[in-house]
């Protein structure tokens, strides 16, 4: 149910509770989807959004991030799509980064696949590649 600005009473409004969020802990990949991400109504690109069984919750959850290492620092990166000019993957990108340390050589191969997830810096979880 969306809230409509006009019907949220502000003198009442007050902070709610810290809910504890979903630790990091080995999720298995149910679904992959595509979507594209606009930005001030225009596409600034494709990202890989993984659905995931999650130990601790009833219904699939969304990942779309990745923290791997790049020149021997951790990264965190969306999971963007992005194709080189043979219409693969860029050998540095995330999504490449996270399939080559698994051994997964093509993205439909992460169905099914159990996965380790980590924090990120905003307290998102993220597939865990290093």
């Amino acid at each position: 149910m969306e809230i409509k600005q006009e019907e949220i009473n502000l003198e009442n409004l007050e902070v709610g509770e810290d809910v504890p969020q979903m630790g990091a802990k080995m999720i298995e990949v149910m679904e992959l989807k595509q979507e594209p991400v606009n930005k001030d109504g225009k596409l600034i690109g494709n990202k890989l959004k993984l659905m995931v069984k999650h130990p601790d919750a009833t219904d699939l959850i969304e990942i779309s991030g990745v923290k791997y290492t790049s020149k021997d620092k951790i990264k965190t990166s969306g999971l963007w799509i992005k194709l080189d000019k043979d219409r693969k993957l860029p050998y540095k990108s995330a999504v490449a980064s996270l399939l080559r340390h698994f051994g997964i050589s093509k993205v439909a191969g992460l169905k099914g696949a159990k996965l380790p997830t980590i924090e990120d810096d905003n307290g998102y979880l993220a597939i865990k590649a290093y």
